[in-house]
C-alpha cells in the first residue's frame, strides 16, 4: 500500500518512528471512532508515532504509536472528560493533543491541559489532521 506522506526537510527536528505495522493500523480502525481522518493513518503507516517540532504552540509533539492510542485513550479516562475527543499523543508535559470529532469534518487538532482536562480549555493548533501534518513539515503529497 503506498500512503501519500513524506518527510521533508522543514527547519527543526522531527523524530520519526518505524512504521505501524498492518496488524497495529487495522486493529486502531476496528476498535477507535469510525470518523478519524484518513491522514491519522497514513502518518501511523509512516511512522508510528515520533517526535518533534511544531510550528505553532506547543512547539513539541510526542505523538503515540498506534499500539497504545486506545489505552491510552482509556488509562486518561479522555472519552469520559472529553467525549468526541481521541487523544493521540501530548506535548511530552501537561497538555494532551487531541482530534476533536464533536463537530462535521474536518476535525479540528487540538490541544488540552491534562489538569483541568476540560473542552472549554482547548485550543485548536490546526483546523484539520492534514493543517497539522503541515506544522509538522509532513506534507501531503497527493495520493
Amino acid at each position: 500500500m503506498t500512503y501519500g506522506l513524506k518527510f521533508s526537510s522543514r527547519p527543526g527536528i522531527w523524530r520519526p518512528a518505524p512504521p505501524a505495522s498492518q496488524e497495529a493500523l487495522a486493529s486502531l480502525r476496528a476498535h477507535a471512532p469510525s470518523n478519524l481522518p484518513a491522514e491519522y493513518f497514513e502518518l501511523l503507516a509512516a511512522s508510528n508515532g515520533g517526535e518533534g517540532d511544531l510550528a505553532v504552540a506547543p512547539g513539541w509533539v510526542a505523538l503515540w504509536p498506534a499500539e497504545e492510542v486506545l489505552a491510552n485513550n482509556r488509562g486518561y479516562d479522555i472519552e469520559a472528560a472529553l467525549p468526541g475527543f481521541v487523544g493521540f499523543g501530548s506535548n511530552g508535559g501537561g497538555e494532551l493533543l487531541a482530534i476533536d470529532m464533536t463537530g462535521p469534518p474536518p476535525c479540528p487538532v487540538v490541544m488540552v491541559p491534562f489538569i483541568p482536562m476540560r473542552s472549554v480549555e482547548r485550543a485548536v493548533i490546526a483546523p484539520s489532521f492534514r493543517d497539522f501534518l503541515a506544522l509538522l513539515a509532513i506534507p501531503m503529497t497527493g495520493a
